[in-house]
């Protein structure tokens, strides 16, 4: 269950200072995504401004924090008019985030961006990494990793880690199979789980406004394997050997997603979709740094 750009854009509009008051709007339906729909993972992030909102829904819950799994993010900027959140670096970043949430640990906690420059993000990112292992170090984090990472930022961990990244978080669905160039195979061969965020692209309207095409195919397969088209879509990010995160604004929706896990698209279903997706291109987050090559702009 994500709780991102959606609901942090809408908390910004609502909110005085969004950074340190709960909305109650937001925080009833994470405690509905954990005690009425079944999830487990909340995932979050320094820029989204909702980790309050994590924090109180965990208590609402009652559910044993062993049992569930927190993700929140590292903001080390990208643009000039948005730079790191916490100069100093990640290590600040996630006591500071903890105390927000009342949690002594994080399961999973990621540098959100690779867009590191020293008038930006005031730390190198092999230096965010150092700091990112001195957290597993001393209990803070159980795992760390990275999202929007392409193969060479990657490459720069690798060449100094003493713990390597556990996850890239990136923008994956049908319509972009690859946030950049060869970086799912690259995590796969390095046993880096991607997980995707944004995975229900391709049928949002809002998004892809005169349709794509997997539409038609989408159609048919719902009706063949009896599920709703959120089932379908994000079976086939997770049949990609792909962690979808997904969010939604009605807990039954949210209920509903998990029956993703209850079939599996055939192998031919599976390559024509997958094939299909190949053809249209859709991406939403990003772009100007993906398509101009600004990816670890320290370079």
């Amino acid at each position: 269950m994500g709780s991102g750009t959606k609901h942090h854009i809408k908390k910004r509009a609502e909110t005085d200072n969004p950074k340190e008051t709960a909305t109650e709007e937001l925080t009833q339906l994470l405690t509905d995504a954990i005690t009425y729909a079944g999830f487990t993972h909340l995932d979050t992030a320094e820029s989204y401004t909702t980790e309050v909102e994590v924090g109180e829904a965990i208590k609402r819950s009652k559910v044993d924090r062993s049992k569930l799994w927190i993700t929140s993010k590292y903001d080390s900027g990208w643009r000039v008019e948005h730079p790191a959140a916490t100069p100093s670096g990640p290590y600040e970043a996630l006591t500071k985030s903890l105390k927000k949430m009342d949690l002594e640990y994080l399961d999973l906690y990621l540098i959100h961006s690779p867009f590191f420059h020293p008038d930006i993000s005031y730390i190198t990112v092999e230096e965010a990494w150092m700091q990112m292992e001195k957290l597993v170090e001393d209990g803070k984090a159980k795992n760390i990793g990275v999202s929007n990472f392409n193969t060479d930022m990657l490459e720069k961990i690798l060449r100094i880690a003493k713990i390597k990244p556990q996850v890239d978080q990136i923008e994956f669905h049908l319509y972009l199979q690859n946030q950049s160039p060869g970086i799912v195979q690259f995590c796969q061969k390095n046993d880096i789980l991607v997980e995707a965020y944004s995975p229900l692209t391709p049928i949002l309207p809002h998004k892809i406004i005169n349709g794509g095409p997997v539409d038609e195919l989408v159609e048919k397969l719902i009706k063949k394997y009896g599920v709703t088209k959120n089932q379908l879509i994000l079976r086939w990010v997770y049949q990609s050997g792909v962690l979808p995160v997904t969010t939604s604004s009605n807990k039954d929706r949210l209920k509903e997603a998990l029956g993703m896990f209850n079939f599996t698209i055939g192998k031919d279903d599976f390559t024509e979709l997958t094939e299909l997706g190949t053809t249209f291109y859709y991406r939403g987050f990003f772009n100007k740094y993906f398509e101009e090559g600004k990816i670890g702009m320290e370079k």
